[in-house]
């Protein structure tokens, strides 16, 4: 057996690390999170909320300046773990591309009906986009 020279292994620390990684990216902070049971029951009994055909869209106003999100995405619904952080990744990169737009609200995304295999991603893309702007319309800070 041949013996490698100890320079020439690479271990995975020294491996270099993305960009985004260092830098923080385009992440979800904690700050845009609603983190607490509390925070989420706030917005349920504030009771605006806007529905289509794959997702319930729940907000508050809130004092912060910023949007914050919670989802609930069940297992009920979708029981493979895989397919609920995919609708999670979703959900939130579309509130990250809409974030900027965004009133100070506390938006709960619920996901409501599981789209068909056949349903295209653009189109739950779209039905997602549509919610979030009817619940900004409809829930704003005047509600």
């Amino acid at each position: 057996m041949r013996a490698v020279p100890r320079a020439a292994i690479v271990w995975p620390s020294d491996r270099p690390r993305p960009i985004a990684a260092l830098s923080g990216g385009q992440g979800f902070s904690r700050r845009q999170r609603l983190l607490k049971a509390a925070e989420y029951e706030a917005v349920f009994n504030h009771r605006c909320a806007v529905r289509t055909a794959y997702f319930q869209v729940l907000a508050k106003p809130n004092e912060l300046g910023q949007a914050r999100l919670g989802m609930i995405v069940s297992k009920r619904l979708l029981p493979n773990a895989v397919d609920r952080n995919r609708v999670r990744r979703r959900i939130r990169e579309a509130f990250r591309l809409a974030a900027a737009n965004l009133p100070g609200l506390d938006l709960v995304v619920r996901l409501q009906a599981v789209p068909g295999g056949n349903t295209p991603r653009d189109v739950q893309n779209r039905d997602l986009r549509n919610a979030l702007e009817r619940a900004v319309a409809k829930c704003s800070p005047a509600c």
